[in-house]
């Protein structure tokens, strides 16, 4: 009966949403219908759109399928404000876009959780406690994995940055100007650090100007070491010297930031992993223990004492993983 009375809830606000979302886009829905009667797409066009749809549809279904989802999440005004994080991490998705997968991950997580331990146990927790639990966990997946795709990047981004600025700076002994030597890099080193290099290179090319090019990349990636970079690139346009050398200086530099992050890594192993085991063997020893003996374990999810012991533990194991990370990691 709960699960019916939150399926009727949620179909309410979708359709609440749904109206709310029509009368803010209203005037946008005039325009295109007023911009449609003067644009008449030629023949030839419709067939090459039509022919890229169902290449697309067979590729990347899932694609168009988010990008439908997404016209009912462009309201979601914090949709804009991710799609920064997107572009740092590298996901060729709109802020809308990713919107609609947390939506649809918070609802997958609701429904496999309350599946699982919804119907084992009676009173209100039992079909309402799972379900908001896995409705956040859904919710937080894509976030985590968006995190996660970000530090990646800029991690190989660092790691590539040495070797560009190598290159850059040889290329401009040779005679090569800065433009050539950016453009050489986008060529020939690998994403994403070429991916970057290229797209500055495309802003340039519309008409930005090279240092609102080179400060935007910089805000893209976020690296302390391109900030380095960036900064002496722009002090040398203003008050000239040798580039070549400024920048084999700042390669040196950054692979000695690179050795010393690596020998820090090696010593704090041991501590990272030991945060890392405390805590996830909870939740490991708990699984056994549910997919063994459910009846065993039920009572720590539906007694309030036990809910209640469920939460503290939670809050003390992040909060412990927290603890234990800030005093592993080490800022240079």
């Amino acid at each position: 009966m709960l699960t019916l009375i939150a399926a009727a809830a949620f179909c309410m606000a979708f359709v609440l949403l749904t109206a709310l979302f029509g009368y803010m886009i209203r005037e946008r829905q005039g325009v295109r219908e007023r911009l449609a009667r003067f644009v008449e797409p030629s023949p030839e066009l419709e067939v090459r759109a039509a022919a890229a749809t169902a290449f697309t549809g067979e590729l990347a279904g899932w694609r168009a399928v988010v990008r439908r989802a997404s016209r009912y999440f462009e309201w979601a005004r914090w949709s804009r404000s991710v799609e920064h994080k997107l572009v740092k991490a590298g996901l060729p998705l709109k802020g809308a876009e990713f919107a609609a997968i947390c939506f649809a991950t918070a609802m997958l997580g609701a429904a496999l959780l309350n599946g699982l331990a919804g119907g084992r146990g009676a009173g209100p927790a039992a079909g309402v406690l799972p379900g908001f639990i896995g409705s956040m966990l859904g919710y937080l997946a894509p976030q985590v994995y968006l995190g996660v795709r970000i530090r990646k990047r800029a991690r190989a981004f660092d790691a590539q940055l040495g070797d560009a600025l190598i290159l850059a700076a040889n290329s401009l002994r040779t005679g090569y100007s800065f433009l050539q030597s950016v453009e050489l890099v986008s060529r020939e080193m690998r994403p994403p650090l070429s991916t970057e290099f290229a797209r500055m290179l495309k802003e340039m090319s519309l008409g930005v100007t090279t240092e609102d090019a080179m400060i935007n990349m910089a805000k893209r990636v976020e690296s302390s070491d391109l900030d380095l970079a960036v900064t002496a690139a722009l002090i040398q346009r203003q008050v000239g010297g040798n580039l070549a050398e400024v920048l084999d200086s700042i390669a040196a530099t950054i692979r000695e930031r690179i050795k010393l992050k690596g020998d820090i890594k090696t010593l704090t192993a041991q501590g990272r992993v030991s945060g890392l085991i405390i805590s996830v063997l909870p939740i490991l020893l708990a699984t056994v223990i549910f997919l063994i003996n459910p009846g065993y374990i039920k009572t720590l999810f539906e007694h309030p004492l036990g809910q209640t012991m469920l939460v503290s533990s939670a809050v003390g194991m992040v909060s412990g993983f927290i603890w234990v990370r800030k005093i592993v990691n080490i800022d240079l």
